[in-house]
């Protein structure tokens, strides 16, 4: 049980301290009240009815006290036989004070559930056999009682025992509990099976039958013997009456509250377990699904309470299944993000595959991750990173895979869907690899962008059957991103590559202009790869390059007789930006004005060559204005046909 109401400590207490002797010191205290009351309450109705001096009763006491002794000594001796499973499993009990499952749960339970039905009917049928004949004996030979006084003894000690046998079974009942609660099976069959040693509506009837049986035991006696009385003359008639009276009045007031006392304990027999079902049902509708009720009655309520809390353990259970699936489920959407987050932070895609695989394998705890791509021809799919020494040594020696071959990889690549081996022993596609003989389960997805595939995921796992719809579906949802990311750091690598190209093209592009710009102003002075300038003595040098789109064109130098601060030198700097990029507009400035020139004066030549009227002056034309517009000494026009 997982929560017990420990309203019966004593009993506990006593319970783990006793052991096995618990059933033997509730039956003691159980025979030690019910035999004391028993003979007081044998003694007197015989007292009244048989007409016996308080000296014969005394005898009679002393002599039926004997045979009650000697009775009880051999009813727990009886018991303890019939019930030795029982006394067995309770001294386990004792020593480890839990519950464990153990061969003999089933038959020690179903010994604590029917004890006291046991004790009742063993102790009923030795009261007539052990206790009653003595007394009648004893009767006989010592007093020489009449037929009639032994009959009214007998039913005043029948009254009084089958009285006292209902107290008795429902004291022990009650007493009996907490070994009910230590024997209590884990399984919810073996909780069922005798949990009803006897059925409501039994015990019931036999309660309001030894009722009905005490009461004719006790008030027929009383008008038999005043009738018998009547008859014989010995008494008036008004003293009879009021005899009959005081005598009837008793004995319907004893069982009157013999009957109430009993009836009481009947009904808190069967109320209390089912108040402490509501307020047990109390507690689990207000969401502790941890609480369960004791079991502590032997009837159809113990078996509405196994059920009770079985149907708790199952909400229970399947409450803390929603909840860790859901943990689960959210772990898994968590990893996704976590998968898109890194996906979408990783340009490199080495770094990225490394990063996304050892992610699935510690997220998820599984045995083997890996992620596959296709080479260039297409026919080969390469590892390109996997968790674990494995999927070092793999990577390290240039491992890949067939497309088309046996393969769980290739099989997802080739269909463009999901592969999965829930037993891989069973798989009929699937590359056995000796560095991983722990497989028990095995998927592979592919790694699909619009309608290529670029690779598949695979993962492998210790477990059967470790991969579920939901599962698929979360690993194909991460393979989908890590494409998409593959696919993006490949574009943005060759973004890259042009870039840099371009860069490179640009750098030349200027280095080029500028040589060529400074061998035509002679004027200038230029370095392209700028050198300390020299400083005289006591003088402080400053020298900041001119640079143009990441490429230097020249330097500014100064010189000062004094350090130069940092404002200053960002000044410097900022001047020397603007004028790289003021030099440069003014190049290009120049350039597009000497390409206006060139057009403008090829345009003019090109007029005057069409306008020309014969081949003579079209070459005439065609020389004379070449050689003005490039001041040529001498141009010349060969024609040359083979």
């Amino acid at each position: 049980m997982d929560k017990r109401d420990h309203s019966f400590s004593f009993g506990d207490r006593l319970l783990a301290h006793t052991g096995g002797w618990y059933p033997i010191i509730v039956l003691f205290i159980a025979q030690l009240a019910t035999s004391s009351l028993g003979l007081l309450l044998a003694a007197i109705p015989s007292h009244v009815n048989a007409e016996l001096s308080f000296a014969q009763v005394d005898d009679l006491l002393a002599v039926g006290g004997i045979a009650l002794l000697t009775r009880n000594i051999i009813l727990l001796a009886l018991m303890y036989f019939i019930s030795r499973q029982m006394f067995a499993r309770l001294v386990k009990w004792s020593k480890s004070q839990s519950s464990e499952p153990d061969i003999d749960d089933s038959l020690a339970w179903k010994q604590a559930t029917s004890f006291s039905w046991r004790y009742i009917l063993v102790a009923l049928a030795s009261l007539f056999c052990l206790v009653l004949p003595p007394v009648l004996i004893y009767m006989h030979l010592a007093f020489a009682a009449s037929p009639a006084q032994m009959i009214y003894v007998a039913l005043a000690s029948g009254a009084a025992g089958f009285g006292l046998a209902v107290l008795e079974n429902l004291s022990i009942e009650y007493l009996m509990m907490p070994v009910r609660q230590a024997l209590l099976p884990r399984q919810f069959e073996a909780q069922l099976n005798n949990v009803k040693s006897f059925p409501l509506l039994t015990k019931n009837l036999v309660i309001i039958i030894a009722l009905i049986v005490i009461g004719l035991l006790l008030v027929a006696p009383v008008g038999y013997h005043q009738t018998m009385t009547a008859l014989s003359g010995r008494l008036d008639p008004q003293r009879l009456v009021q005899s009959l009276q005081i005598q009837l009045i008793v004995a319907s007031l004893g069982t009157l509250l013999l009957g109430l006392f009993l009836a009481y304990l009947m009904t808190r027999s069967t109320s209390a377990p089912i108040q402490a079902m509501i307020r047990t049902f109390g507690k689990v509708e207000n969401g502790d699904l941890s609480q369960r009720v004791e079991v502590t009655a032997t009837d159809e309520i113990g078996e509405l309470m196994i059920y009770f809390n079985h149907m708790v353990a199952r909400l229970e259970n399947l409450q803390t299944s929603m909840e860790d699936r859901g943990a689960f489920r959210t772990k898994q959407l968590n990893a996704t993000l976590e998968v898109g987050r890194v996906a979408s932070a990783t340009l490199d895609p080495e770094d990225l595959i490394a990063k996304i695989v050892n992610m699935i394998t510690d997220r998820f705890g599984y045995y083997y991750t890996a992620i596959f791509l296709t080479d260039s021809t297409g026919r080969w799919a390469e590892l390109k990173n996997a968790t674990g020494a494995a999927g070092q040594a793999l990577k390290e020696r240039g491992h890949k895979l067939e497309i088309g071959g046996k393969s769980m990889v290739s099989t997802a690549i080739t269909t463009r869907q999901g592969c999965i081996a829930l037993d891989v022993g069973a798989a009929p596609m699937r590359f056995d690899n000796p560095l991983l003989p722990d497989t028990r389960s095995e998927i592979a997805l592919p790694l699909t962008i619009g309608e290529r595939v670029v690779g598949a995921l695979d993962v492998q796992s210790t477990q059967e059957a470790a991969f579920d719809e939901e599962d698929i579906n979360t690993l194909q949802g991460m393979a989908n991103q890590l494409a998409i990311a593959l696919e993006n750091a490949r574009l943005f690598q060759e973004m890259q590559k042009s870039l840099e190209d371009l860069r490179i093209a640009q750098r030349s592009y200027i280095t080029e202009a500028w040589s060529e710009t400074a061998r035509e102003h002679e004027a200038y002075e230029y370095a392209a790869a700028p050198e300390t300038a020299g400083t005289s003595a006591g003088q402080a040098a400053l020298d900041v390059p001119l640079t143009l789109r990441e490429q230097v064109i020249g330097e500014l130098h100064l010189e000062g007789q004094q350090d130069w601060t940092p404002e200053e030198r960002n000044l410097v700097e900022a001047v020397a930006t603007q004028a790289a990029l003021a030099m440069e507009n003014a190049r290009l400035l120049e350039e597009s004005r000497q390409m206006a020139l060139r057009e403008r004066l090829a345009a003019e030549i090109t007029g005057k060559i069409w306008s020309s009227p014969n081949a003579d002056f079209i070459l005439q034309t065609a020389i004379k204005e070449l050689a003005r517009a490039l001041r040529a000494d001498e141009a010349s026009i060969e024609l040359k046909m083979e």
